[in-house]
């Protein structure tokens, strides 16, 4: 027989939480992780922009190549008309003269990330002496410049050990600094113009 008079005793589930020192070494790995992802993913971002001057840097001194030797123009002529052109994006003015005036096929893309001014110069040696070399600096709207060579730089001199990869030097620029110093390379001088030696 039941008895019905008996209370039933009801147990409330109790609450559990994150004790302080559970929060702390969460808090703790989370700044561990973002110390090293955030700059990491930053020299990402950085190189993956980077890596537009290599192509379209590539583009122009092809082009120009192209249209000297269609033109049958001489090194000093070639050198003439190219050196101080630029290009930029089409919500910024070009650097210099518009190599579009030259080349109208020639055009930056709308979301380009950099403006382009080549400096030209008749080589005496090097991989292409006699021809004209460029040095095309790519400047974007922050953070330093990055230099495109028309010859790729010796990977035993000084210059391709300090950021040279092949023809562009994106360093200072991956490296989030400001100013470009103190760099040369292929036929780039320190100052990002075109030189008639080879480094």
């Amino acid at each position: 027989m039941m008895n019905y008079g008996t209370r039933m005793k009801c147990v409330e589930p109790r609450e559990h939480g994150f004790t302080l020192i559970e929060l702390m070494i969460v808090v703790t790995i989370i700044g561990i992780l973002a110390a090293v992802a955030i700059p990491r993913y930053i020299t990402y971002m950085l190189s993956s922009q980077a890596a537009e001057v290599g192509n379209i840097g590539g583009l122009m001194v092809g082009a120009m190549q192209s249209y000297a030797d269609a033109q049958s123009l001489s090194p000093l002529s070639t050198m003439m008309l190219f050196n101080g052109t630029g290009l930029a994006p089409s919500t910024a003015v070009p650097p210099g003269t518009p190599l579009t005036n030259v080349l109208p096929q020639l055009a930056l893309p709308g979301n380009a990330s950099f403006s382009y001014q080549v400096s030209a110069f008749v080589a005496n040696v090097g991989p292409q002496s006699g021809e004209v070399a460029y040095c095309i600096t790519a400047t974007p709207t922050t953070g330093a410049a990055i230099l495109y060579s028309s010859s790729p730089v010796s990977a035993s001199s000084t210059a391709g050990a300090n950021g040279w990869t092949g023809r562009v030097f994106n360093k200072s620029y991956v490296s989030g600094l400001t100013t470009l110093s103190g760099v040369a390379g292929g036929y780039c001088s320190a100052d990002g113009k075109a030189q008639p030696t080879y480094s």
